[in-house]
């Protein structure tokens, strides 16, 4: 028990520092070299978590990546090893999220500090929240299409779904900011 626990606070120790080392780094090798680090250490979850890797960051970073481009084919300015370099790094550091998601107990790991549990445990919670809504608003938009929906039904889902979330976030925000303050997390 007391191994499983040292186990889980190592590895978040090491993550926090892979993460403030990926960050700090302006070497693509170097950041090309963590992946075969990665590859070893998620050993058969490779590929599992590689694909969550991707899709969560093919939307993000191809809209960042297509700006940063045009903004700097516009400057004539050279986009190449930029564009590379931030790439590598978030894969890098959403990579090792993921692995430590799969590797570490977090409610384990921050079990000795009353104010990191707390923050675990408002930050899981919510995260719960929009999924669960999430996939409320997914179920109830099938079940209202018999047929398939058109371009404009899936916009108006979207927008809809966005604008809820929104919404949502601003309200939870100040929620969770005057629970954070009744609790003496303010540093006013």
């Amino acid at each position: 028990m007391e191994k499983d626990l040292l186990k889980n606070r190592v590895l978040l120790i090491f993550y926090f520092v892979l993460i403030i080392i990926i960050t700090s780094f302006n070497n693509i090798y170097f950041l090309t070299a963590l992946i075969p680090l990665f590859i070893l250490i998620s050993n058969k979850d490779f590929f599992k978590i590689l694909k969550k890797t991707v899709f969560s960051l093919i939307f993000f970073n191809l809209i960042v990546s297509v700006s940063y481009i045009i903004m700097s084919v516009m400057n004539n300015k050279d986009w190449r090893e930029y564009i590379i370099l931030i790439n590598l790094r978030v894969f890098d550091a959403t990579f090792l999220t993921f692995l430590l998601a799969s590797k570490v107990n977090l409610f384990r790991a921050v079990s000795s500090s009353k104010n990191f549990s707390f923050l675990l445990l408002l930050s899981y919670s919510q995260i719960i929240m929009y999924k669960r809504n999430y996939e409320n608003f997914r179920y109830s938009f099938r079940s209202r299409n018999l047929i398939r929906p058109d371009k404009k039904q899936m916009y108006n889902f979207i927008r809809s779904t966005f604008i809820f979330f929104f919404n949502k976030s601003i309200h939870n925000s100040k929620e969770i900011s005057l629970a954070m303050k009744s609790r003496c997390f303010n540093n006013d």
